[in-house]
Parts: structure tokens; C-alpha cells; sequence
């Protein structure tokens, strides 16, 4: 797929924020910059970045969220406020890979559901 100026765009949003937005947060901050985009562009986009792997797309209550980071680490989803947090512990994902076998898994991808430290207090 070609690159193009909204791709781009959509593509630097996501690698700059750690919060893990919808498609539809992504079009209100890419739309400052790219008056003329749609909504439908975005998802578009979005969509097939998550097929090649340049970005995470993760279902979280029955809603996408994208990742821009693409390197191996696991999510952490707070039940209460619905926050996401990015967890970089590589011992886990070589623990559940070394546990295959007959099969070859090309990603693995962990999501932890709990309560966050505030929502604790």
C-alpha cells in the first residue's frame, strides 16, 4: 500500500501519544493538521496498518484501540476508569513462547485486566 501524507499523519499520532486511542480520537488529532479527512479514511488506514503490522490494534470491551508501538510488550487494562497501560516485561512473552509447541507463533499478545493503582485508592 502506498504511503501517503494521511497515513503518515495518522501514523505519528499514534507513535506519539501512550494512551492507546480509538479510530475515533485518532481522526480528531489527525484532523487539526488534515482538515478534509474522514473519519471513514482513518479507519481505513488504520485497518490496514493493523494487517502489515505497523501498528497494534487490540479489542478491548468490544472496542478497537491502537498501539503504535510495535515492539513486544503486554497491555494492562484498568476494569474501572478503562485506561490502558503498556507493560515492557520480555521475560513474559519468552515464558509463553517456550511453552508452545507444534505451532509457531508469529506474535504474541498479552492483556491483563485489573484495577489500577489510583482506582485502588
Amino acid at each position: 500500500m502506498r504511503k501517503t501524507i494521511q497515513k503518515a499523519k495518522i501514523q505519528e499520532c499514534l507513535c506519539s501519544v501512550k494512551t492507546h486511542p480509538t479510530a475515533e480520537l485518532v481522526y480528531k488529532e489527525v484532523k487539526k493538521e488534515i482538515p478534509q479527512i474522514t473519519l471513514a479514511t482513518v479507519y481505513r488506514n488504520l485497518n490496514q496498518m493493523a494487517k502489515e503490522r505497523k501498528v497494534l490494534r487490540l479489542e478491548i470491551n468490544k472496542e478497537y484501540h491502537y498501539d503504535g508501538d510495535i515492539t513486544n510488550h503486554q497491555h494492562c487494562v484498568c476494569e474501572k476508569c478503562g485506561e490502558i497501560t503498556d507493560l515492557f516485561k520480555q521475560e513474559i512473552n519468552d515464558f509463553a513462547l517456550e511453552k508452545i509447541t507444534n505451532f509457531k507463533p508469529s506474535s504474541v499478545t498479552i492483556i491483563f485486566e485489573g484495577i489500577c493503582f489510583h482506582c485502588q485508592k
